[in-house]
């Protein structure tokens, strides 16, 4: 039986804590908001739903993204990870869509308005602290964990905190009697939204299209230092930023033999493993050292 990865077992945590918080808060916004009539509110209790979805989205793909690699996936499964996250943003985005569509419909046919009592700043302001706490608490262990999903997650929590703040705007405008601050209100919402899905999915596609994840000149600076490493070149590099691939070609004499070559990239592997401790596999391609004007 192959030995728990504490790693995974610490996202999982994490997103059960979340889970639990989100649903409290989405619970708290959309009994208020079908009560209150208040569309912001509403709207602002489907966004905090998308929270709670996406952490058990992530219990779900969390156990496939960390199981080891196989003849038909041989770099691993990492990229469900990935893939996960940017359903988040596009989570994200769809919501937005929907929020615009209701607010600007309000606005063109009019509102009367939400019901507007005091104690609805009591659950505005404690579902506010909920999602604080939460977006802080992600964001810290998303850092500690190198968890691109956890981050994606994060992100997607700290527009709640925004979006609350907006919120909190168009109730107050709402309750003086402003008609229109509660569309206005949601359209303000929108527009956070909208921002943090945009971040989420371009973070995210990068990974997933093969953007280089290190620096080549720094991989070759790190194998220049190995004797008997002569030129590097054709670096590359893909993954996330705690799994990272890496291949180079790196030009030594000629006249050695290939025991000696081996060894050479032996330690050239050791070498970057030990100053870029996020990268997982290395392939050292050896060529002669006369044949690199023509490897260039």
């Amino acid at each position: 039986m192959a030995p728990a990865d504490p790693r995974a077992a610490g996202i999982r945590r994490v997103l059960l804590i979340t889970l639990v918080l989100n649903v409290v808060v989405a619970a708290a916004k959309a009994i208020y908001g079908l009560w209150s009539g208040s569309l912001t509110i509403a709207t602002d209790a489907v966004h905090s739903t998308v929270d709670a979805g996406v952490n058990v989205i992530g219990l779900l793909t969390m156990r496939a993204a960390t199981a080891p690699p196989d003849a038909e996936h041989p770099y691993g499964h990492r990229k469900i990870e990935i893939v996960a996250a940017t359903a988040i943003g596009v989570a994200i985005g769809a919501t937005a869509v929907q929020f615009a569509w209701r607010a600007v419909s309000a606005l063109i046919h009019g509102s009367d308005g939400p019901a507007t009592p005091m104690f609805g700043y009591a659950v505005v302001l404690g579902t506010l602290g909920i999602n604080l706490f939460v977006a802080i608490y992600e964001s810290r262990r998303a850092r500690a964990l190198r968890s691109e999903f956890l981050a994606a997650d994060a992100s997607h929590t700290a527009s709640d905190v925004v979006v609350t703040g907006a919120v909190l705007a168009a109730y107050t405008g709402a309750r003086m009697g402003v008609t229109w601050a509660d569309p206005v209100g949601a359209l303000v919402v929108v527009l956070f939204i909208g921002r943090i899905a945009w971040v989420v999915i371009s973070r995210n596609l990068g990974v997933l299209v093969d953007q280089a994840a290190i620096d080549p000149d720094r991989i070759c600076a790190i194998a220049g230092q190995v004797p008997g490493v002569h030129g590097c070149h054709k670096v590359r590099s893909r993954g996330t930023a705690s799994h990272v691939q890496v291949d180079l070609h790196v030009q030594v004499d000629g006249s050695l033999s290939l025991t000696a070559a081996h060894d050479i990239a032996h330690h050239v592997e050791d070498a970057i493993r030990a100053a870029l401790p996020e990268v997982i596999d290395v392939t050292v391609h050896m060529e002669p050292e006369d044949d690199a004007e023509e490897g260039l």
